[in-house]
């Protein structure tokens, strides 16, 4: 009669599955440090990304709001807070600064006219649109500041 034994190396494997010499929680005490910190890096930098692109698309509405009332300061600054939940609150310049420039590029003052000055074409108006917000990261990472500054500018003709 055969013996019902099972695998030859049966016996191998239950001694490896009862060693309990610690060398797991010796490489998982080195490598949980380097994980949770990776962890972190992507988290900080997912949220500052997060908070770029909603930065940007509040100051594309703002520029959509200069495109019809372009020295509305007051109004611009309000549409962009107002067009998502900012916390903290959007920074802004204190005025959207214009300028002026002919076909060719060349910057002219706006109670100047390309045609006057021998330039060509008319002037084109140019308003600059720009908002920042601060950020602050979830752990403080050696080298890098507190709080970091994110900005957004559109510049519309």
């Amino acid at each position: 009669m055969k013996s019902k034994k099972g695998p030859r190396n049966s016996g191998k494997l239950s001694k490896l599955c009862l060693d309990r010499s610690g060398g797991v929680t010796a490489e998982f005490t080195l490598v949980a440090p380097i994980i949770v910190l990776l962890a972190t890096g992507i988290a900080d930098f997912g949220m500052l990304a997060s908070n770029s692109t909603a930065l940007t698309a509040a100051v594309r509405i703002g520029a959509e709001y200069a495109r019809f009332h372009p020295t509305d300061t007051v109004g611009i600054q309000n549409s962009m807070q107002s067009s998502m939940s900012f916390t903290p609150t959007l920074t802004f310049p204190a005025s959207f600064p214009q300028s002026c420039e002919c076909d060719n590029q060349t910057s002219i003052a706006c109670s100047e006219s390309c045609a006057t000055t021998g330039r060509p074409g008319p002037n084109r108006v140019f308003i600059t649109i720009s908002a920042s917000q601060t950020f602050a990261p979830v752990v403080p990472w050696p080298g890098v500041t507190n709080l970091l500054t994110a900005t957004a500018q559109i510049r519309l003709q």
